[in-house]
């Protein structure tokens, strides 16, 4: 028997053992023009990913937790489907589910919180070694972001209220021309040489972010960096964030994860619009789900 068709056969086992350990999985939206491997522009689309974690598991549903930005929640509508990762040390499984709707927990005797269940899958795939969000049925393609170590916190909040603008005029036709007319260096703080990355996750307070080995010099030197994400096609300006290294540590491809908190002292009003820009993300993606089911349904 191949060794792929074994490992896929005790999927369920390793579901359970993520479980046990109070371990999550990652989820995300499919891409409608990314069905199949190769299909979709990487520069035009992307998928943004939430670690979640199981809190409880039965035969035919998982119970996970509702997906969090800076500590605001994502709610998902019944119905929608989504892509799930699963990961056991350097194996990978993903699968296609359906969310059947929110629910309560109780973390601790008196306290409860929100959460939502999905169906349990009858089978999974395994990943590619190479390509970890890739497999014959689907893709996720993780969205790029620019990254330059921050030399003056000070002057983030210029820099932040220059992109509020720019995202905003540019999700508003009628604000085209405020758009055009702001100056591009107004849009950085004072920063060092860029390097690139890819976003990995994103949590509660922060992301988590991959660095491939030529560019992860930077980490050593610097703790604080400016972020330019890029969220297409709900997001065509890329939202910018000041970040502080938590943890790195490097994979066996030699690339390095950083898990990165997101820093809004010098500029709170900033936490609220990225919170609204990623949960607009959410929204729009859900409403395409649901608009399609009613037009199949």
């Amino acid at each position: 028997m191949p060794a792929n068709r074994r490992r896929n056969e005790h999927w369920q086992r390793s579901l359970e053992q993520i479980f046990e350990r109070g371990g999550g999985l990652e989820i995300s939206f499919p891409r409608a023009d990314a069905d199949e491997p190769g299909c979709g522009d990487e520069s035009s689309t992307s998928n943004l990913i939430w670690r979640v974690r199981i809190l409880s598991l039965c035969d035919d549903e998982i119970v996970l937790e509702q997906p969090m930005t800076l500590g605001e929640t994502m709610s998902l509508e019944e119905g929608v489907e989504l892509v799930v990762v699963m990961a056991v040390g350097q194996n990978r499984w993903m699968f296609k589910t359906t969310v059947l709707g929110a629910t309560e927990y109780s973390p601790v005797p008196g306290r409860s919180g929100c959460a939502f269940r999905v169906a349990v899958p009858e089978a999974v795939e395994r990943c590619r070694r190479r390509s970890f969000y890739r497999v014959s049925t689907t893709q996720l393609v993780l969205p790029k972001v620019t990254c330059w170590p921050l030399l003056n916190p000070d002057s983030v909040v210029l820099a932040e209220k220059a992109n509020e603008m720019r995202v905003l005029a540019s999700q508003n036709p009628q604000e085209a021309a405020t758009f055009e007319n702001i100056d591009e260096h107004l849009s950085m703080p004072e920063v060092g040489p860029p390097f690139q990355a890819t976003l990995a996750n994103i949590g509660g307070g922060g992301i988590g972010i991959v660095v491939e080995q030529g560019d992860a010099q930077a980490l050593t030197r610097h703790r604080t960096f400016w972020l330019s994400m890029a969220l297409p096609p709900e997001i065509t300006v890329p939202l910018a964030v000041t970040a502080k290294l938590v943890h790195t540590h490097i994979d066996s491809s030699q690339k390095t994860y950083c898990g990165l908190a997101f820093e809004f002292g010098h500029n709170r009003s900033h936490q609220k619009f990225i919170v609204d820009q990623i949960r607009r993300c959410v929204t729009i993606q859900q409403e395409a789900q649901l608009r399609k089911l009613r037009k199949t349904g």
